[in-house]
């Protein structure tokens, strides 16, 4: 996402996206790669959301804690649904299994990738729920001591890794960078999944990474410091990442989009009112050990997601020279 470079979805993605669609429309003419449905995976598409089984697609990340939450205290299966998580190393990673029916929700999807994905024509983008808000120190840069990258100016012409290229943890830090009068054009991101970056620092591979919790506290644990938080300035309070779906399958299960949006907006009030509760869910998902969690800082979860907030994504996503669509409204379930 460095602002002076064309943007587009991960090419991977954007193929295998292709394929799916290319293989819905030749095998019947009554489906859509935008609108899959699996008696088994998804439930009855009547206006009851009773039965509903919903596979969601998650990051193991500080993110998805209301989702870990909704699930614990029984929010979804009081709502009539039956929720299963499988973890994913990157949210865009997981567009074909969505396409293809095999999971219904993405969880933790970071905003930008998925609202490129919408300008693009990938795929019709349905945002169901927040997942997480930017917080001061539980997301941001950091690098080894031995670097002598020591303050946010340090980072100019160095390399820095992150999950996904061209995405939120690009746009924010190169808006943060931006701010601190660094030239952000300047800054070779590259793409290395979270659980790999500490290897990649400690090897000298990259000058830093751009990591969230609970891999931001793995990265400092292994001797790195943080540079800069990457929640700060033009970031601060930022809307990060949320729950997404397909707009044919929210379309042709209405109820259970509904019942869903609502139990993970509880799980999130919840997740903020409790934070032992968190803290208690975070090893059963995360590769936090228990002592860790219990010091980790944890996230915002917001109650709802406003199309304003989703608009403000996109406004910035514009200024930094990606592609995103002009209104919004029309992408978040109401």
């Amino acid at each position: 996402m460095k602002f002076t470079r064309g943007r587009r979805l991960p090419i991977a993605v954007g193929m295998a996206a292709a394929a799916i669609l290319v293989s819905a429309c030749s095998s019947s003419s009554s489906s859509s790669a935008s609108a899959p449905s699996s008696a088994s995976a998804s439930g009855t598409a009547s206006g009851s959301a009773a039965g509903t089984s919903i596979v969601v697609g998650s990051l193991p990340v500080l993110d998805t804690a209301g989702l870990q939450v909704a699930i614990k205290e029984g929010f979804f299966k009081q709502a009539g649904l039956n929720v299963t998580v499988k973890s994913v190393t990157q949210s865009t990673a997981a567009i074909p299994d969505l396409l293809h029916g095999s999971i219904q929700v993405i969880g933790g999807g970071n905003y930008v990738s998925f609202l490129e994905a919408q300008a693009h024509g990938t795929f019709a983008v349905e945002f169901l729920a927040p997942a997480v808000d930017c917080t001061t120190n539980n997301y941001g840069v950091a690098a080894m001591p031995s670097s002598g990258i020591t303050k946010a100016s340090d980072l100019a012409g160095k390399t820095i890794a992150v999950n996904l290229t061209e995405n939120i943890q690009t746009l924010t830090t190169s808006a943060v960078l931006s701010a601190d009068g660094v030239n952000a054009s300047s800054v070779k991101y590259v793409q290395i999944p979270f659980p790999d970056m500490v290897a990649a620092l400690k090897a000298g591979r990259v000058s830093a990474v751009s990591a969230v919790e609970p891999f931001l506290s793995a990265a400092l644990a292994a001797g790195a410091k943080l540079v800069t938080s990457t929640c700060t300035g033009p970031a601060a309070g930022f809307p990060m990442s949320g729950y997404i779906t397909t707009q044919g399958w929210a379309q042709q299960h209405a109820a259970a989009a509904k019942a869903f949006q609502q139990a993970l907006e509880k799980g999130n009030a919840y997740a903020n009112a409790h934070p032992d509760v968190v803290r208690s869910v975070l090893p059963t998902y995360t590769t936090m050990t228990s002592a860790a969690a219990a010091t980790v800082p944890l996230g915002t979860y917001p109650g709802t997601l406003t199309t304003s907030s989703l608009q403000s994504i996109a406004t910035l996503m514009k200024s930094g020279g990606l592609t995103a669509p002009s209104d919004v409204s029309s992408l978040v379930l109401p």
